[in-house]
């Protein structure tokens, strides 16, 4: 005889993370507001890649997550917004430049930012937090 028993849900899984994690997980979702729609199972998978990575604190969570898109060429977007927003390089008064996007992430950009991809979104963290 199989006895059923109720799923958990998103208030029951996030009552019965530790103190650490309920931190972790609000810093989550204050950063990016999508995760509200996610169900308890989605939440712990990505919190699980993020402990994968090192970041199990909303401190750590906070200093390293840097960017997210769901631009299909993910790695290029995150290089253009770099370039421009972060570096302030307004690209219009360099009108002759041909840019490549993905060499500039190949070559540059990837080894100090790891990628999450998740949900259909592609999310941007600096490595060295």
């Amino acid at each position: 005889m199989t006895i059923a028993t109720a799923p958990t849900t998103g208030a029951d899984w996030y009552d019965n993370l530790t103190e650490q994690d309920q931190a972790l997980y609000d810093m989550i979702e204050d950063r990016c507001p999508e995760f509200t729609k996610l169900d308890a199972d989605q939440c712990q998978e990505f919190m699980d890649e993020l402990s994968e990575h090192g970041i199990t604190t909303a401190q750590q969570f906070e200093d390293a997550y840097f960017y997210q898109t769901d631009s299909w060429d993910a790695e290029r977007d995150f290089a253009q917004y770099v370039t421009e927003e972060v570096n302030c390089i307004n690209l219009e008064d360099l009108g002759y430049l041909v840019i490549d996007w993905q060499a500039t992430w190949d070559s540059a950009l990837c080894y100090d930012f790891f990628t999450i991809e998740f949900d259909s979104e592609t999310y941007f963290f600096n490595s060295n937090f």
